[in-house]
């Protein structure tokens, strides 16, 4: 075992893993960077490459791409007064701010550290966390999984958007769509419709960046026709324009360590996401202030603070996807997916299976935040170019990549079908406000829900009541009863306060 340990620990620094970080962290802050491009767009679009290399590459790759996204959209929000992504919305308060009164690289910096210090600070949980919570789990039956996957779908309500009613039809459209095909079980052919191209199921690559990426191109477009598509913003640098000292950041520290001790226990519920904890995190940083009146104008605990915290959700977010097979949200959902094309199930028996490769990803995480920040600080006059770019020419770029992504799996036409009718289906869903994250979930999840059923009716002779009678698997589902009624109180509560505004959400 500590052979294991050791050995992939060691495994993340030969050349192919360090580079595979190194692209990943560089794409995500590129895609990070830029108004309207989402990292989770460039999840999707390299998704496919993690198809012809080891999973000590390509998941070490996407992991440095979700960590650099996530810092790369206080870029914009910092410079451009535009958040690159919906959790650096609260960065937009005090780091524009700071930036127009000529400290633009100090706002820089103190958020590139505060993200840097909540990365590790949840990967560290991860790594003490994960492996103690997996054996508990461990001894888990085909009743207890089936249970664990029920409790796993109310997560949905979590992901759904403004309708839960939505969203439950999202996911269940994505677990029927996922049993087309063969059969594990039984062998058979399902609905198949004399398309020789599904007799191997619908193929999760080109689903997923039709639903995430095309849509959002044809959104940004949108947009953008008419308008001008280029602003240019710039700003005097004065002679206090520099990186944050070794002084400040030690008094930033009370405010990292309670940022970052919301970031990871919100990341680790799963559906709960970035963007609340950055929100908790600046309104416990302004309530705990001695100068609360001064956020609003640029004060450094304003943008460290949900810097800090939205960062460490993505450590801590990787806990139930690893130790119980749950995908917290569409980012992880995507990466249990890259897992799967690796012939990897996230589980209790991850550790046990694979030790020497969760102990690589770890190493892989730590990693990631090395080269985060170099990348970063050497660049930081690069982003402010890139945050200006042409968007003609980036979403041009962008078609191009989620093509040529989804027919080098397969390398055949129906795959890029696929991409064409799942990217009109995901345009109608911002549309109509349905959730692509709740379909990819259930997509991801039904054959794995299937799966344990059949082998409930195997091992117990189609006995399905043992589903509720053993006390672990009730347990289970009684939980996911409870966080259904919560869940549905909660958007009930909401949609009340909603209405008094005029606002409503069914």
């Amino acid at each position: 075992m500590l052979e294991n340990i050791l050995a992939g620990i060691a495994s993340i620094f030969a050349p192919g893993p360090l580079l595979g970080i190194a692209l990943g962290t560089t794409v995500g802050l590129l895609f990070g960077a830029i108004p309207g491009i989402s990292g989770i767009m460039a999840i999707a679009i390299l998704l496919p490459m993690t198809f012809y290399v080891s999973p000590l590459i390509g998941i070490p790759m996407l992991l440095g791409i979700y960590k650099a996204s996530i810092y790369g959209g206080s870029i914009s929000a910092i410079l451009l007064n535009t958040p690159g992504a919906p959790p650096a919305v609260c960065t937009t308060m005090d780091g524009y701010p700071l930036a127009q009164s000529g400290r633009p690289r100090l706002a820089l910096d103190i958020s590139l550290k505060a993200s840097v210090f909540g990365d590790i600070a949840s990967a560290l949980l991860l790594i003490f966390v994960a492996a103690p919570l997996s054996g508990i789990t461990l001894h888990a039956g085909p009743a207890e999984q089936f249970s664990l996957i029920v409790l796993a779908l109310t997560v949905v309500g979590t992901v759904s958007g403004p309708s839960l009613i939505k969203g439950i039809l999202c996911c269940c459209a994505g677990i029927m769509l996922s049993t087309i095909g063969i059969s594990e079980t039984t062998g058979a052919t399902r609905f198949v419709f004399g398309f020789d191209g599904l007799v191997s199921g619908i193929s999760l690559i080109p689903m997923i960046i039709g639903l995430l990426c095309l849509p959002e191109i044809m959104h940004q477009v949108s947009i953008c026709a008419g308008k001008q598509i280029r602003e240019v913003f710039s700003f005097r640098s004065t002679g206090e324009d520099r990186s944050l000292s070794l002084r400040e950041f030690v008094a930033l520290l009370p405010v990292l360590l309670k940022s970052s001790a919301i970031g990871s226990f919100l990341g680790a519920m799963p559906g709960i996401g970035s963007s609340p904890a950055a929100f908790m995190a600046y309104s416990e940083a302004k309530r705990s202030s001695k100068t609360p009146e001064k956020f609003g104008t640029g004060v450094y605990e304003g943008i460290a603070a949900p810097e800090c915290a939205n960062n460490a959700v993505t450590g801590s977010a990787m806990i139930p996807m690893l130790t119980l097979g749950i995908p917290g949200d569409d980012v992880t959902a995507i990466l249990m997916g890259a897992f799967m094309i690796q012939g990897i199930a996230p589980g209790p028996t991850i550790f046990h299976d694979h030790t020497m490769l969760i102990y690589g990803i770890y190493a892989g995480l730590i990693m990631c935040d090395v080269f985060l920040f170099f990348i970063a600080k050497g660049g930081f006059r690069f982003w402010i170019k890139l945050s200006q770019a042409p968007k003609h020419i980036i979403f041009s770029a962008v078609t191009v990549f989620c093509f040529v992504g989804a027919y080098t799996i397969n390398q055949n036409m129906f795959d890029l079908a696929t991409l064409i009718v799942f990217g009109i289906v995901g345009y109608y869903f911002r549309r109509f406000d349905f959730s692509p994250a709740a379909f990819i979930i259930g997509f991801i999840l039904g054959p794995l829900w299937e799966r344990t059923f059949d082998q409930v009716l195997v091992l117990f002779e189609g006995d399905i009541s043992v589903i509720f009678t053993r006390p672990f698997s009730a347990g289970l589902l009684a939980l996911a009863l409870i966080t259904g009624i919560s869940i549905a109180y909660n958007r009930r509560r909401n949609n009340q306060r909603l209405a008094q505004i005029g606002m409503y959400n069914d």
